[in-house]
């Protein structure tokens, strides 16, 4: 697997990737009744400088992980505060199981929140052994974790 640095050419495979967290990886579910909202936010508002990474395996995207900044007053479901990125990351349905995710979420510098769905009880499994701590924050039924360092 390798892994580049997102830019701006990468923010149609992010749409993909954004798509992929709202139905938990299946394809064929209905979108969330904030998905526009949400897409505007982690995708529109998301800049390349705030950092990302794209997994790939030879010429295969296999997933991504990306940064966004949010303020008191427009942030996504695990912000915790301003200073502090989210993350958001989403792996393709045939490579879940492979380290993907793990490796992913190594390379991203810390402090960073995230929130996680209960329902992707895998995923939350995942964050955990990668560091990150509940923070008794619950935003729209998503946990938000952080991970200090």
């Amino acid at each position: 697997m390798q892994f580049a640095t997102t830019t701006e050419a990468d923010r149609t495979y992010i749409a993909r990737l954004n798509f992929l967290t709202d139905v938990f990886g299946d394809e064929h579910a209905e979108v969330s009744s904030g998905f526009d909202r949400d897409f505007d936010y982690y995708v529109r508002d998301w800049h390349p400088e705030d950092g990302g990474f794209i997994a790939w395996d030879g010429n295969i995207p296999a997933g991504g992980v990306w940064l966004v900044r949010g303020t008191d007053e427009r942030h996504g479901y695990g912000h915790v505060k301003e200073g502090i990125p989210e993350l958001a990351i989403a792996v393709e349905p045939r490579y879940r199981g492979k380290g993907v995710a793990k490796q992913l979420l190594e390379l991203v510098p810390a402090p960073v929140s995230l929130s996680v769905h209960p329902a992707n009880e895998r995923a939350h499994r995942l964050y955990l052994r990668a560091g990150f701590e509940p923070t008794g924050i619950v935003r729209e039924g998503h946990e938000v974790l952080l991970k200090r360092s």
